[in-house]
């Protein structure tokens, strides 16, 4: 220990005397630890395990119906009682539902985030109480009459100032009284990725507030729980898979109508976010950017390792004569283990105070284009600062272990001479330098394809035709049930609040619709094609719709192919109608006029929907989303409270929102609203171009990064290089060599450098780019426009980066270079 006290003192002591190399070294490493302490808390954030006992038990199911065209982590509350009692490695199964409703206390009416929940959800999850209790196994489930609401701990905080108190008081929730009962533990949010619940209340709640409708209780083909489960202790997966195809099997066979063609999956909770999906592409996204990160990371230790080198020969003198007075190799290598791996904790400490400092922002700069509440906790905790010590090791080892080594091998005879031509001359020494350039070229080229095709990316999917004209168009979205209005008072609302918004000046045309395109608002339902049955042992196409009123089309600038829009005729007393798109007529009428046909939402038998027209296809859930059917049925004839009322202007849309807002307010006070903005912020969402845009941001910020190290590593060895040939310079002009030709001698050694990594990069590009296939739109992995782009930009920068060392080296004059030692 006493050494170990020496040598950092005298690391310390080194260190100190050389400022410039020492502030050098800690910011480059400073910025490699810090992007990629910064990208593991972007992927902790989205992958950080559930607060609650042994998460790693908790598992999410997903289920497939034929003909869907994705996954769905939906189930039927009577399939959710079925699995519960037959699927073995399962302690428990609990269900939830989550939904926006207006809670009213103390005269203040407020949007509140609410999950509706089974009576075992907080058991099966071991939740314990901040205050009060929590739902009981029992108080969930039909049958009971269970008014009770348990508030989120973060909610109780923000509302009721942390009152304890509360706990006992009744509230409204959409003009429904309720007692709150408990508060959650602190640090609970609940089970929705990316949304933070407000509070919770028993199912049977969400009927009678109207969130729930028809016989959800009974019906298998109303599927509308989240199912989420804890398996028993040594359980495995592969058990729980098994078990529940064999459930699902006897289910298909005794409830054939409903259950048939049902495929049932288990999925780990933290890989089953934002949905519960195979294939989930956030685990590839987050490996991918962590792959970045760490690349960013060894490009600035390679720097610094050249940096150490160049130290390690300049100290070549001073190890030699430490060796002499008795110094053996394991003292120096320790020694010099000791300097980097003090510059690697300063790096690490630098990196940290980058993160912290910059992790804030990547929160506000997130938003998912909806107005649901979105919760992105990018903090930092244990497993960040196990990485960011993680990643101090491996820099210290990386950039110690080959200087430290080559130190240690200081020949004692040539110092004891006074000679230190032996290390100039020896051209060895040299070589791994040479390959850490070439390592670095090829590291900063794949980084910059990897951001040309994220941006490319970018750009491709904001050129994609969505299937209506998102300029110059607003959303505004309330929830008039958030205040108890019943379906008369909700539709006169509407009326009076279209008429309000139509009359302000800019307004070309209004219209109303359920959902807006890429805002994960949608419905969908079983689709029943007019003589056509469904086969024994299958199940109807699930197909996805939007509830419009007759000026959604004009409003919009949707295309109608054939056909007519809808009436304000087209209410609940005259027939049922729809309009398909494209896609839809194609699949379920090819080489027909699909104008007169019918299908059901219902059964086999009806009631019936007729084709009054047909649309273009569009984008509806996703950007990126290949094309699928879907069709629009009239608001009037299916009841909806929320509702967005979408406003076409000949102003920018923007201007309108104060006008729009107080409009709003005048006709309901109490009235929050859900969400006002244009329709290009929407279309920034997370269902938008927000992924698109993130990685091309992320990646650029690396791939800038990386060419700036590699760039500073070929000018650095080159200049050094060139500095060391200054003596036989000096010869080769007094022997008659012209200037052009000490041109050619120093720029070829970096040229050769150079084009070595070009290779090296394009090959690691290629193996990298083939994971971000699913990433990409309009692009392919191996965009040819993209890899020659990146390897002129970086070839040309780098040719400018060895030709500046070139040019200095032709100015030598010969006399002082024959004099140079």
């Amino acid at each position: 220990m006493r050494s170990l006290a020496q040598d950092f003192r005298y690391a310390v002591r080194m260190l100190a005397k050389s400022p410039g190399f020492t502030l050098v070294v800690v910011i480059t490493l400073g910025l490699g630890v810090g992007v990629n302490t910064v990208m593991f808390s972007i992927v902790n954030g989205f992958l950080r395990p559930l607060p609650v006992p042994k998460p790693q038990q908790v598992v999410a199911l997903a289920t497939r119906q034929q003909g869907a065209p994705i996954f769905a982590t939906r189930f039927s509350y009577p399939d959710l009682v079925d699995y519960r009692k037959q699927a073995d490695p399962f302690s428990d199964l609990f269900g939830s539902l989550i939904d926006l409703v207006g809670l009213s206390a103390e005269g203040k009416s407020d949007q509140f985030v609410i999950t509706y929940v089974t009576g075992n959800y907080f058991s099966g999850l071991e939740v314990k109480p901040a205050i009060g209790r929590l739902i009981l196994p029992g108080e969930g489930e039909p049958g009971t009459d269970s008014p009770y609401l348990v508030l989120g701990y973060s909610y109780w905080q923000r509302r009721f100032g942390g009152d304890p108190g509360i706990v006992g008081k009744q509230v409204l929730i959409d003009g429904k009284s309720v007692t709150i009962i408990g508060i959650a533990e602190k640090g609970f949010l609940g089970t929705y990725s990316m949304v933070a619940s407000d509070g919770y209340a028993p199912l049977p709640l969400g009927v009678k507030v109207g969130t729930l409708t028809g016989d959800p209780f009974t019906d298998r083909r109303n599927r509308f729980l989240r199912v989420q489960g804890r398996l028993k202790p040594g359980a495995s997966l592969s058990q729980a898979r098994s078990s529940l195809s064999v459930v699902a099997a006897r289910l298909a066979e005794q409830y054939p109508a409903e259950d048939s063609g049902i495929t049932v999956l288990a999925i780990p909770e933290r890989l089953a976010r934002p949905e519960a999906i195979p294939n989930n592409v956030v685990p590839i996204v987050a490996t991918l950017f962590l792959v970045l990160a760490g690349l960013v990371l060894l490009l600035a230790c390679m720097n610094v390792a050249n940096l150490l080198l160049v130290r390690a020969t300049v100290r070549h003198r001073e190890m030699g004569i430490r060796a002499a007075l008795g110094a053996g190799r394991w003292r120096l290598i320790r020694q010099m283990l000791t300097e980097s791996s003090l510059l690697a904790l300063l790096g690490g400490a630098a990196g940290l105070v980058l993160g912290v400092w910059f992790s804030p922002g990547l929160v506000e700069s997130t938003s998912l284009g909806s107005g649901v509440p979105i919760h992105m906790d990018f903090s930092f905790d244990g497993r960040v600062f196990a990485y960011a010590l993680g990643a101090v090791v491996f820099t210290a080892l990386v950039v110690g272990i080959w200087p430290a080594v080559r130190a240690a091998r200081a020949d004692v005879a040539p110092v004891l001479h006074g000679s230190g031509r032996g290390e100039v001359a020896d051209t060895s020494h040299h070589r791994i330098r040479n390959i850490l350039v070439v390592a670095q070229v090829g590291g900063s080229l794949a980084l910059l394809i990897v951001a040309g095709l994220f941006a490319r990316s970018l750009q491709g999917a904001q050129r994609l035709y969505l299937g209506f004209d998102a300029d110059h168009l607003l959303n505004a979205t309330v929830y008039p049930r958030e205040i108890g209005y019943d379906e008369t008072r909700t539709k006169q609302f509407y009326r009076e609040f279209e008429d309000r918004i139509r009359a302000l000046p800019g307004v070309r045309s209004v219209a109303l619709a359920l959902s807006v395109p890429m805002t994960g608002l949608t419905n969908a339902s079983s689709v029943y094609i007019e003589g056509r049955p469904v086969p024994t042992g299958k199940q109807p196409p699930l197909l996805f719709y939007n509830n419009v009123d007759s000026g959604y089309f004009e409003t919009m600038r949707v295309p109608l192919l054939r056909g007519r829009a809808f009436r304000d005729s087209d209410d609940e007393k005259a027939v049922q109608v729809a309009i398909i798109n494209q896609t839809m007529a194609s699949r379920f009428w090819p080489n027909e006029d699909p104008i007169g046909k019918r299908f059901s939402l219902k059964s086999d038998s009806g009631p019936f929907l007729e084709v009054i027209g047909v649309a273009a296809d569009g984008k509806y859930l996703f950007i990126a989303e290949d094309t699928q059917p879907y069709f629009y049925v009239p608001l009037a004839q299916e009841y909806a409270s929320m509702r967005t009322l979408q406003i076409r202007t000949a102003v920018p849309p923007e201007s309108l929102i104060p006008q729009v807002r107080e409009e709003l307010h005048q006709l309901a006070p109490e009235l929050p609203i859900f969400n006002l903005g244009t329709m290009e912020q929407s279309l920034e969402g997370g269902n938008g171009t927000f992924i698109f845009r993130a990685g091309a941001e992320r990646a650029a910020q690396m791939g800038v990064l990386g060419f700036i190290l590699a760039i500073v590593g070929i000018f650095g060895v080159v200049s050094y290089a060139a500095a060391q040939r200054t003596h036989e310079i000096g010869i080769r002009m007094a022997l008659g060599a012209e200037r052009r030709d000490i041109l050619k001698l120093i720029l070829g050694r970096g040229l050769g450098l150079v084009v070595a990594g070009i290779f090296c990069g394009l090959a690691a590009a290629w193996g990298i780019t083939r994971a971000m296939t699913r990433l990409l739109v309009g692009v392919g992995a191996s965009d040819p426009l993209t890899y020659a782009t990146a390897t002129l930009l970086l070839a040309g920068i780098a040719l400018l980066a060895c030709y500046i060392p070139a040019r200095r080296a032709m100015r030598v004059d010969p006399m002082v270079a024959l004099r140079h030692e």
